[in-house]
């Protein structure tokens, strides 16, 4: 059985309810430290050092088994974060490398790297989302904690944005693909100056919001904004309504383009 000493506690109001933070440090060396939140049913008056003292230690006496729990998560959590900004990483790079690419009259071969980049920024889009879903759901602080952050809203809204603009894009990169695959001349060449610059102002949009969801993600970590009272449907319908509007428009004038 591991022992643990306490290293010191704090309790204080928060929304109506006492927040008590207790840490404590085991055989082994590792820091522990607990929050516990405890909704008053007497007279918020009442003398905070007893309570503090018994919470502190009905916290630390549950230490071994929520260090059993935080180690049995911790390959798995740990692999989650790593998808996450690898995709991200993935994300950024794909679209610089497109941004790069992307010219007037390109030739064959660079319209296959165009292909290959936007490829990667697909699936790095993927990984993104469904190591992000992990993170809110099992891993990082909860949907409790996320659904009641403002900036995490933003942040999705962000991310919304981004990938539904990137339909017109990938849209046009797979028809001029397409056409060059009937093609029989090889110096033949694709996208024009037209189609270029609207590719183009479409990329920077995109790298705009990415860059801008980092920002979003630490500042939602440290629960900047947070409100417990806020309804997630109210952050949940503006990016519904985004991926729905904003997909529906990139997809139509993908599909509808003309030179003329």
């Amino acid at each position: 059985m591991s022992s643990l000493r306490p290293l010191g506690c704090r309790l204080r109001w928060r929304n109506g309810a006492a927040v008590l933070k207790a840490s404590g440090r085991g055989t082994t060396g590792r820091r522990l430290r607990v929050e516990n939140v405890i909704t008053p049913t007497t007279n918020k008056k009442a003398t905070t050092t007893t309570g503090c003292l018994g919470l502190a230690a009905a916290a630390l006496f549950h230490a071994p088994a929520a260090f059993a729990a935080a180690a049995e998560n911790a390959v798995p959590s740990a692999f989650a974060a790593y998808g996450h900004y690898l995709g991200l990483l993935l994300i950024v790079g794909s679209l610089a490398t497109e941004k790069a690419i992307l010219k007037p009259n390109m030739s064959g071969d660079e319209l296959m790297k165009l292909v290959i980049a936007d490829s990667v920024y697909g699936i790095a889009g993927v990984l993104v989302l469904y190591t992000g879903y992990l993170r809110v759901t099992q891993y990082g602080k909860g949907w409790e904690f996320y659904s009641h952050e403002p900036i995490f809203w933003f942040k999705m809204f962000l991310f919304a944005v981004m990938g539904s603009s990137s339909l017109f894009v990938t849209i046009k990169t797979i028809t001029t693909f397409a056409e060059k695959q009937k093609s029989t001349d090889e110096n033949e060449t694709y996208i024009s100056e037209k189609l270029a610059t609207r590719m183009g102002k479409v990329l920077n949009g995109e790298l705009l919001a990415v860059l801008a969801i980092p920002l979003a993600a630490t500042t939602m970590s440290r629960g900047i904004l947070f409100q417990q009272e806020m309804d997630w449907h109210l952050g949940a319908a503006p990016v519904a309504l985004a991926s729905a509007g904003l997909g529906f428009k990139y997809v139509k004038e993908a599909l509808t383009w003309s030179e003329d």
